[in-house]
């Protein structure tokens, strides 16, 4: 079912949105009597933003009093953005304005259109602007959402023209796909989502990925979504205003402040394993770091100055399986995951994933998730459009 939050005209001036839905006036952040809470409210289409930005950290004289630099930050909204990201990320940045009795960050949402935007969870949200009325100078803060698909050239070039610019630009999620295409990831660390790593590193392997839980890399910065959106952002409020800040907006929330290098549970099953022996943690990160030209199991042993005995006893001690074995369900994952999230064909996987025989990798799929290679390939694209 989709939920479209009808706009209302209003002047972009006297607004600011919190959460899709509640008009905000940008002056106390605060909700404007009158208007229906569940009323998505964005600017006219064809209206210019014209955001009067100021150098970050420079003072605004106001009356008696001086004001911190306000933060405009923009969110793109892209196909498949995921709704709950997007929500973690305003409600610390809303929280923060609360808590600093003052307004600190002011967002803005985009699309490549004006038009509303698909969530990954089939909802529709409704936007401020298209990005063709928004000069990516007059923002501090380009933060992309979703698109792990998206390919379109208008973008593509506007997110290039952002790159030139002075202004600290990241992704949620799926926004490091679009990030990655426009070239704005080269050169720098970043991450995304664990089960995207694979295919993002087999598309881009000029990328330096990392499995961390999100990345802040000079003017670039990356998170992997979920509730690693509130780590990042109230990462960013400590750094760019006070710990104690950011502190008292994650009491607000009751969440703690992981830190950025701590890695994603589910990025490698090693992460689940410190219980285990070092050799046993090495073990699995060679297999990981081999999956394109495995290792035998001997070189595998020699590599890590054990018995091929000894391997396989830890193996059936700590993981209750064989070496072969636990590789093998490695290689498939892998697989699994190019099949479904890239459009490489069945032979080029295999290969990618260590196989030397097309017959043999089907076998070894229909055997490890009751399926052919080929109905995997089917499923591209499902998971983000199963409620559209």
């Amino acid at each position: 079912m989709n939920l479209m939050y009808q706009p209302t005209e209003i002047h972009s001036e006297t607004i600011n949105i919190g959460i899709p839905g509640v008009l905000m006036d940008s002056a106390i952040n605060s909700p404007i009597k009158g208007l229906r809470s569940d009323t998505e409210v964005a600017v006219k289409q064809n209206t210019q933003f014209s955001f009067q930005r100021q150098a970050p950290g420079k003072e605004l004289a106001a009356s008696a009093n001086s004001q911190k630099a306000v933060q405009e930050v923009a969110f793109l909204l892209l196909p498949g953005s995921g709704l709950s990201c997007l929500s973690l990320a305003i409600n610390v940045l809303r929280h923060a304005n609360q808590q600093a009795g003052e307004l600190l960050y002011r967002w803005h949402l985009l699309s490549a259109d004006g038009l509303p935007v698909l969530t990954e969870e089939g909802f529709e949200i409704g936007v401020h602007s298209a990005i063709t009325t928004v000069d990516p100078a007059s923002l501090d803060k380009l933060i992309v959402c979703g698109g792990q698909q998206y390919k379109e050239q208008t973008v593509l070039r506007w997110l290039n023209r952002a790159g030139a610019k002075e202004l600290c630009i990241g992704a949620l999620g799926q926004g490091s796909y679009p990030l990655a295409r426009a070239g704005l990831l080269d050169g720098y660390r970043c991450t995304i989502h664990w089960e995207y790593l694979a295919s993002l590193q087999e598309e881009y392997p000029q990328l330096e990925l990392s499995s961390q839980l999100f990345v802040i890399d000079r003017d670039r910065f990356s998170c992997s979504g979920g509730s690693a959106v509130q780590d990042l952002m109230l990462h960013m409020i400590g750094t760019e205003t006070s710990g104690e800040l950011a502190l008292a907006v994650s009491e607000v929330l009751v969440c703690g402040m992981r830190l950025p290098g701590e890695p994603q549970k589910g990025a490698c099953r090693r992460s689940s394993l410190g219980y285990a022996p070092p050799r046993l943690q090495e073990a699995i990160l060679l297999m990981e770091s081999n999956i394109e030209e495995p290792l035998r199991l001997q070189e595998l042993a020699e590599l890590l100055d054990i018995s091929r005995r000894q391997l396989e006893r830890l193996f059936r001690k700590y993981l209750n399986s064989k070496p072969s074995r636990y590789y093998m369900e490695l290689r498939l994952n892998r697989a699994r995951q190019l099949l479904q999230q890239t459009n490489k064909s069945i032979v080029e996987v295999s290969i990618a994933c260590g196989f030397t025989t097309a017959s043999h990798f089907s076998k070894s799929v229909k055997e490890q998730f009751g399926c052919s290679p080929r109905s995997l390939c089917l499923q591209r694209g499902y998971r983000g459009n199963q409620h559209s």
